[in-house]
Parts: structure tokens; sequence; C-alpha cells
């Protein structure tokens, strides 16, 4: 009877040591992964919500004019690009709401179609030719937005962004097409083109509004790939304004606003 006992005794101890053993301790323990379902590095990264982060991007743009000048019309899309440094700085403890800036290099322009007097090296001045004319300018930018971030799930957050770009010239080129009439009966107007040149009528600064959607992918806990497509227009005049570029037919001022959309490509350090 009593070795009978004894023996319950020590089955119900063991079980007793068994079970705190296997108990996982107050405040949680670790627990393997499931190898069957994707990890979460960004939840696990603490560095996701550092207060600061420093990144790098390029986007190729697509750049076109809105002439607000009487005669001049819109005549196609100029491809270029910008690149630079971006930093982000993270406002909450969400790590949902970043305040965005950086310095970027850019290069924008458009197409228009106007008449005006174009004068034939060697030759003479004809008046009322039709000129195609494409511009490209070059910018340093300082971005100033915000950047909203939905919390991660499975290494992926998507955002939206907006904000305004501040740009200071750096240069600016022209390259002009134009249909020379000969003058002889019968005979085909000749396509003229001229090299590019130098610029001197673009305005000295451009403002403009931006917004875009993206997502971002975490590829180690310090590093994260972004792809981002946003839209900008300009609130400012291309050109200088009155008395700076003219129309030498009209003497009309020229004006005109520029829109342009961006593939951001970027990656970003913790």
């Amino acid at each position: 009877m009593k070795k009978q006992l004894l023996l319950t005794m020590l089955f119900v101890l063991s079980f007793g040591i068994c079970a705190t053993a296997q108990k996982p301790p107050r405040g949680g323990g670790h627990v393997a992964p499931n190898m069957g379902t994707p990890t979460d590095i960004l939840e696990k990264d603490d560095g996701y919500g550092s207060k600061l982060n420093v990144g790098i991007c390029f986007a190729p743009t697509f750049s076109w004019l809105y002439p607000h000048t009487e005669g001049y019309e819109r005549n196609g899309v100029v491809f270029q690009f910008h690149t630079g440094v971006n930093l982000n700085i993270n406002l909450t403890k969400g790590k949902n709401f970043y305040f965005t800036t950086g310095v970027l290099y850019e290069r924008l322009g458009g197409k228009l179609t106007y008449v005006d007097n174009v004068e034939i090296p060697g030759l003479i001045i004809t008046p009322g030719t039709t000129t195609n004319r494409t511009y490209v300018a070059q910018y340093m930018t300082v971005p100033i937005g915000i950047t909203l971030k939905t919390t991660p799930h499975h290494n992926f957050s998507f955002g939206g962004n907006v904000g305004i770009y501040n740009s200071f010239l750096l240069g600016a080129t022209n390259r002009d097409g134009y249909f020379f009439m000969s003058g002889q009966a019968g005979q085909e107007p000749e396509l003229w083109e001229r090299q590019k040149n130098k610029y001197n009528e673009c305005a000295l600064l451009k403002e403009a509004v931006y917004g875009g959607i993206g997502v971002e992918y975490c590829i180690t806990q310090s590093t994260r790939a972004s792809l981002y497509l946003n839209y900008a227009h300009t609130l400012t005049n291309f050109f200088k304004g009155r008395g700076q570029a003219v129309n030498s037919m009209t003497g009309e001022p020229l004006k005109a606003k520029m829109g342009y959309a961006e593939i951001v490509l970027g990656v970003n350090f913790f």
C-alpha cells in the first residue's frame, strides 16, 4: 500500500515538473518560427522607426510645357531624369508619418510650336516661320514634404507623399527645328534643325507642388528599397516673364507652366 502511494506521488510530481518546464516564461518566450510563412523583417526591426534615415534616389522623368501665350502650342514630351539624396525624419511613435527633404539634381524641359521670325545663318531672316523648339533646363532642387506609410506587413509597406519642390536654375539649352521655304515654285519646305544652344531666358527660380503613391520593401533590417510614382506641376513661369522672353514677331512675353511625371527609385539606410 505504501509502495503504491509512493509511486502515485512520484508520478504527480514528475507531471508537474514537466508541465512547468514546457510553460513559456512570463512576458513571452521564444517560439520557433513557422517555416511555411514569410518572416516579417520590418516588424522585428527597431531601425524602421528610427528618428532619421538617409537615402539615395534616381528618377526617370517625363516633362512637358503648358503654354499661356497666344500662338504657342505644346509639341511633345522631354525625357530626362533627377537624382540626389533624400532625408526622412520620423515624427510619430507609430512610424507612419515622416518629414522629407534632401538635395536633388533635376533635368526638365518641354517642346513648343509657334510662328516666329527666324534668321537663317548666312542667308536672310524669314518672317512667319513655324518653329519647333525643345527646352531643357537644369536645376538644384530642395524638396520639402511629408510621407505617410502603412504599417509593414510581410516586409512591404505602402505610402503616399505630398510637398513642394524648391528649385534654382543651373543652366538651360534649346534646340530649334523649322521648315525653310526656298521660294522656288513647286518645291516642298525643307526642314532645318539647329544645334542646341545655351538659353538665357528661363526663370531663375521654380516652385512646384508634387504628390504620389508608392511601395517600399525591406531588404535587410537596415535597408529598404522603394518605388514611387509622382506627378508635379509648377506654380511659376518657366520663362523670366515680361520684357525678358518674347516672341520676336508679336512682341508678346512668353509664359508657360510645366508638368512632369516621375518614376522614383530609391534605397534608404537606417
